[in-house]
C-alpha cells in the first residue's frame, strides 16, 4: 500500500472510530452538569415530588433502558406535570431529567444536558 493510501485508511479508521463512540453515549458519561441537576432538585421540589418519588423514576429510567435520552425528555414534557403537561420551561425539563439522572447514581460532567444539542445520542441505562 502507498503512503497516501496508508494516511487515507488512517484517516478514514479514525473518524469510523469517531462516529462509532458517539453513537454509544450513555448517562453514564457525564452528559449533565451539577449545576442543571442541583437546578433541577428545584423545580422537582416545587413539581414533580408531591406525585412521584424517586423509585418511581428508577423504574422509568429502567423502561427506557438503552433508549434516547430525548425519548424520556419528549416524554415528560408531553405528559407533566399531570395537571398542566408542557408548562415548565424547555430548560426546567432538562434540568429535572439531569436531577433525575444524578440521583440514580449517574455523574455529572462538563457539558450540559441540551435537547439540541446531542440528548439523541445518549443512552438511558438502567441505575
Amino acid at each position: 500500500m502507498n503512503k497516501p493510501v496508508k494516511i487515507i485508511f488512517a484517516l478514514t479508521s479514525l473518524v469510523l472510530s469517531q462516529i462509532v463512540m458517539a453513537q454509544d453515549k450513555t448517562v453514564n458519561d457525564g452528559v449533565f452538569t451539577a449545576a442543571q441537576a442541583a437546578t433541577g432538585k428545584s423545580v422537582y421540589d416545587n413539581s414533580c415530588k408531591t406525585c412521584h418519588d424517586m423509585r418511581f423514576y428508577r423504574d422509568i429510567l429502567k423502561s427506557y433502558n438503552n433508549q434516547p435520552v430525548l425519548w424520556l425528555w419528549e416524554s415528560i414534557l408531553g405528559t407533566m406535570p399531570a395537571d398542566n403537561p408542557g408548562s415548565l420551561m424547555l430548560e426546567e425539563y432538562t434540568d429535572v431529567i439531569a436531577y433525575i439522572l444524578s440521583e440514580n447514581g449517574f455523574p455529572a460532567g462538563d457539558a450540559m444536558l441540551d435537547p439540541d444539542n446531542g440528548m439523541d445520542a445518549i443512552k438511558v441505562l438502567s441505575p
